[in-house]
């Protein structure tokens, strides 16, 4: 790009418009009604990518068998949430064991500062 382009780009940073300012002069369509709206929440998208990340990183702090015992009681990475009598039969453990990896978990997550963060957050 020659120096005199970048320059000409440089003047066009400068022209700001309205969206409330009609599209023609001789036209009461106005420059927000020609702009499409957004199709995705992007601001939301981004925030609840932000917890998730947040949530797995303090997943990542529990044992393995408290952090699967949660991801199937609550249903976690889009499964459907099981009881404690289904999450026992499928970790082919006891229920009473399942409750308390639940209980020391959810625990562990009530204390952890990535936690306490994404609920300020939301």
């Amino acid at each position: 790009m020659s120096k005199a382009e970048r320059q000409n780009l440089h003047g066009l940073a400068g022209v700001t418009a309205s969206l409330d300012q009609p599209a023609s002069s001789d036209s009461a369509t106005t420059l927000g009604d020609l702009v499409a709206p957004s199709q995705h929440d992007w601001v939301g998208e981004i925030e609840q990518t932000m917890m998730d990340e947040q949530l797995h990183g303090a997943l990542d702090k529990l044992t393995d068998l408290q952090r699967d015992v949660l991801t199937l009681r609550f249903g976690l990475n889009g499964a459907t949430p099981l009881s404690l009598q289904a999450t026992a039969t499928k970790m082919d453990i006891g229920v009473r064991r399942v409750r308390r990896a639940e209980e020391e978990a959810l625990e562990a997550l009530r204390v952890d500062s990535a936690v306490l963060a994404t609920r300020a957050i939301a």
